[in-house]
């Protein structure tokens, strides 16, 4: 049988992947940690861990059974809350997700403010584009994330805002002072997109497709900030949407729009019903979507 203090002592090294480290925080010495991890892969009968030259990482059982004991342990911290009657203190941790740029203008905001109500929730973000989003919130390594749900069947969530495919024009472009931009009139541009997973793209790529073009990709990064700095010096045209929040900011910023397909996206609140949720759960829910409210935004 499993002893939620082996558990405690692997998910250490699991999230920090330094025996070291991990040894100093549960209070043993660094051998006998690496004893309790080996007896552990023992019992299990797998390994939880191996060496790559001198990094330490985690098999593919390890990291399921890390996804796993954390939320076995956050159960049993909520039970021994409850048995002691301190359930009232709020305390425990909350794992929250989005992309850089929707943590900027939405996730940050609204975790300070979720903070200054449970100062004792230490909160944890991830980052990372939407596909990875998803898959966090499907195997437990994040409580709720900020994404489009997509083609997933095991999430639900709440509507926060839809995102709408923007333009970012180099100077000179002889489709500057247009409202909107039919996707055609860019199609010969060199363009410059976000990576392939996060929503931009795969909004993008589905408008090209309905219309039979086939685009000329300069670029694909991670950053808006990088896409408008490279619109803005004339290499081509950036391809964001308004999940950034900051087109205000970004020059030659235009909606592209479509008569045969949506240039917009629904992005949400993302939890799974399956796995567990703090008792604050639903308190940080609320906040994200006030401060989408606040903005004016709505889906």
């Amino acid at each position: 049988m499993l002893e939620l203090r082996e558990l405690r002592n692997f998910v250490e090294v699991a999230e920090r992947l330094n025996i070291t480290i991990a040894a100093s925080v549960v209070n043993l010495s660094q051998p006998a940690l690496s004893r309790q991890i080996q007896a552990l892969e023992r019992k299990l009968g797998v390994a939880l861990f191996e060496r790559i030259g001198k990094r330490l990482v985690l098999t593919a059982d390890g990291a399921d059974l890390a996804t796993r004991a954390i939320e076995l342990l956050e159960r049993a911290d909520a039970l021994k809350l409850q048995a002691t009657h301190k359930g009232a203190e709020q305390s425990g941790t909350l794992r929250v997700g989005a992309t850089p740029q929707t943590i900027a203008w939405l996730l940050s905001p609204a975790m300070a403010r979720f903070q200054s109500l449970y100062p004792k929730v230490t909160l944890m973000v991830c980052e990372g584009n939407n596909d990875a989003l998803i898959e966090m919130v499907e195997h437990g390594a994040a409580h709720l994330v900020v994404a489009n749900l997509g083609i997933s069947n095991i999430l639900v969530g709440q509507p926060l805002f839809q995102a709408q495919l923007f333009a970012l024009l180099p100077p000179m472009h002889p489709c500057l002072g247009m409202s909107s931009i039919p996707i055609e009139k860019i199609a010969e541009d060199a363009m410059i997109v976000m990576r392939r997973g996060f929503l931009t793209r795969h909004l993008y790529e589905q408008v090209v497709a309905a219309h039979g073009l086939r685009p000329r990709i300069l670029l694909e990064s991670d950053s808006t900030q990088a896409l408008a700095a490279l619109a803005r010096d004339g290499h081509g045209v950036g391809i964001v949407s308004s999940s950034a929040q900051n087109l205000s900011a970004l020059q030659n910023a235009v909606p592209i729009h479509s008569d045969i397909c949506q240039t917009t996206a629904e992005v949400s609140a993302l939890w799974n019903p399956k796995r567990y949720r703090p008792a604050y759960f639903q308190s940080a829910l609320d906040t994200l979507v006030g401060i989408c409210a606040e903005h004016g935004l709505s889906a």
